[in-house]
């Protein structure tokens, strides 16, 4: 008896298209390529690297564009909240790597706009709940207070 609820695809499919389209500007005006081409008919570009501004505009764009599409595909894999017979495991704001509880140890479960939050004896852990769909969101809920 396992259950897991997943970040949308179809509403993280914005973000990745997003993060697609960062990452092509940059590595096209990086090496060179057709967009690039095209800019320079309507602006004045000279090699790049040559404006120390310009490369390090470019290079943050890509970075910006690279996270979003590593947030993006992690989402389509990995779940934000597991739920099996006897632990839980969740995908929090406060944590970096994934959290793992006894479902023993849970006191209540709150609804709070955008996040869901657990408490528990000693620590309260929110899940950005956002990018979910809401009738699996009313699953899960349903599932935890059986």
């Amino acid at each position: 008896m396992e259950k897991k609820l997943y970040r949308s695809k179809r509403k993280m499919s914005r973000i990745f298209l997003t993060g697609f389209s960062l990452s092509y500007v940059s590595i096209d005006n990086i090496l060179d390529g057709p967009f690039r081409e095209f800019l320079k008919n309507y602006i004045t570009l000279k090699e790049f690297g040559s404006n120390i501004r310009e490369e390090v505009l470019y290079y943050l764009i890509l970075i910006v564009g690279g996270f979003q599409l590593f947030t993006a595909v992690q989402s389509f894999f990995q779940p934000i909240l597991e739920l099996s017979e006897y632990k839980i495991a969740m995908r929090t704001s406060e944590k970096l790597l994934t959290v793992v509880r006894d479902i023993q140890d849970l006191k209540k479960v709150t609804l709070e706009e955008e996040y869901l939050k657990f408490i528990f004896d000693d620590e309260t852990y929110s899940i950005l709940i956002e990018n979910t769909e809401k009738e699996e969101l009313q699953s899960m809920l349903d599932h935890i207070n059986v």
